[in-house]
């Protein structure tokens, strides 16, 4: 009975091997791989693996294919094996193919899709709008950019923040790459744009937004309520002191910065240090001082200007300045008459002497004085005479027969004037004074 079983059991066995032989197929393609996608640079396209007989389970592998206008000559395209491929500027006028490899326990086999329409070429973004800027312009607070309006389909945006002169002039890049920008104490009295860079698969474009107003303290800058004061002796080899004068809003620093100007305050350039006090040297002798100072405070600052000084006299403390640096609304004065001998007791000659000096306090040289003695007949008039470097004029006067010597007065009219001004107007000035006789 052994024999029947045995042939049985063999027959079993060798049947269901070769039933399990004939399962184990190869895979073959039974409809060739597909392409789905805008033909088009910057698009994706993706690929279909086709129909397969064979058994399972069974893998797919991709290779692209760049083929020339005709879809033929194909060469493998370098790192493209995925299901899916974005096409470049480098497939333009091309057809694409995709090569599918279907894998199986029992082996392998090939698939190629049909070509591709030809591949149209792609242009870099183009902007149609620019990009434009908003958000308070103030210190503190946050801008936001809109990239602007573009064609061509822009895949990325880049951003560049710049602080510009008040006409949109002079502009220095600042901030990160974001689209939006916080405005500092640094931007304060600028004016800011934004570029945007814009990419696609074929380049990218550069746009710039039109400048802002100007950006303004978050809150006000100090404000001068009193100028500066300057305080001390006018004389070479003194020293100054400025006081601040008064402010608004707080300051919490100020600066100083000393000046010297022509007689009038004018024609000012800085010398000195940044320091509330100031040594005079022989350099602003003649010259008349002012003090800018500037205030700050967390909003900003402002800068204001004290009143000239008088001039600066040197060390020995005699001076007197050219009668070119009075100009209105200064004016002359005669502010220091004597007479030798001080009475009149004969017809002998006597001398005069007149000061000049200008309503600012210092001694003036080159003004011309002019004197007549009233009543007219008893002293022969003078011609007019400057005044020097001490700021005086000497006159010599001879009596007349016609003067008295007893005992009574003579009047005498005094001008003093700038070479080349009217006689009646500009910095002029009179003064009658009196000499006694007997």
């Amino acid at each position: 009975m052994w024999r029947p079983v045995a042939l049985i059991a063999a027959a079993v066995i060798l049947g269901g091997g070769a039933a399990q032989g004939a399962a184990a197929v190869a895979p073959s393609n039974t409809s060739p791989p597909t392409i789905a996608g805008a033909a088009r640079a910057g698009q994706t396209l993706t690929a279909s693996s086709g129909s397969w007989s064979g058994s399972t389970p069974m893998t797919f592998a991709y290779r692209w294919l760049r083929c020339d206008s005709n879809g033929n000559n194909c060469s493998r395209i370098s790192g493209a094996t995925s299901q899916t491929y974005r096409l470049s500027g480098s497939d333009a006028g091309r057809r694409l193919r995709v090569s599918v490899t279907a894998t199986n326990s029992s082996g392998s086999a090939d698939a190629t899709s049909p070509a591709t329409d030809v591949v149209a070429s792609g242009t870099p973004p183009q902007n149609t709008a620019a990009p434009t800027i908003s958000g308070t312009l103030k210190a503190g607070q946050t801008l936001a950019a809109s990239a602007g309006s573009w064609n061509s389909s822009p895949t990325s945006f880049a951003y560049q923040w710049f602080r510009c002169n008040t006409n949109g002039g002079g502009c220095a890049g600042i901030g990160p790459d974001r689209p939006s920008f916080t405005l500092r104490n640094s931007e304060i009295g600028y004016t800011i744009r934004v570029r945007v860079r814009a990419r696609n698969p074929f380049g990218s474009t550069d746009a710039t937004s039109a400048p802002t107003a100007v950006v303004e303290p978050a809150g006000p800058p100090p404000a001068s309520t009193a100028p500066p004061t300057i305080v001390g002796t006018l004389r070479e080899g003194q020293t100054l002191t400025a006081s601040p004068g008064s402010w608004t809003n707080a300051p919490t620093k100020f600066e100083y910065q000393w000046r010297s100007c022509d007689s009038a305050g004018n024609n000012c350039s800085d010398f000195g240090n940044d320091a509330q006090t100031q040594a005079l040297s022989a350099n602003e002798v003649g010259h008349s001082i002012v003090v800018s100072v500037r205030a700050t405070n967390q909003y900003g600052s402002q800068g204001v200007d004290s009143r000239p000084t008088a001039v600066v006299a040197p060390a020995s403390g005699v001076f007197a300045i050219p009668v070119d640096q009075v100009a209105p609304p200064q004016r002359l004065l005669i502010s220091g008459v004597s007479f030798q001998p001080r009475r009149l007791t004969s017809r002998a000659p006597f001398v005069a002497r007149f000061r000049v000096s200008g309503t600012r306090g210092n001694l003036v040289s080159g003004a011309l004085v002019y004197a007549i003695a009233l009543p007219y007949g008893w002293i022969r008039p003078a011609a007019e005479v400057a005044t020097g470097s001490d700021g005086w004029a000497t006159i010599r006067f001879f009596p007349t027969a016609s003067m008295p010597t007893r005992r009574g007065a003579v009047v005498f009219f005094v001008r003093a004037r700038k070479p080349n001004d009217s006689l009646l107007a500009g910095i002029s000035t009179r003064r009658l004074v009196q000499l006694s006789i007997g």
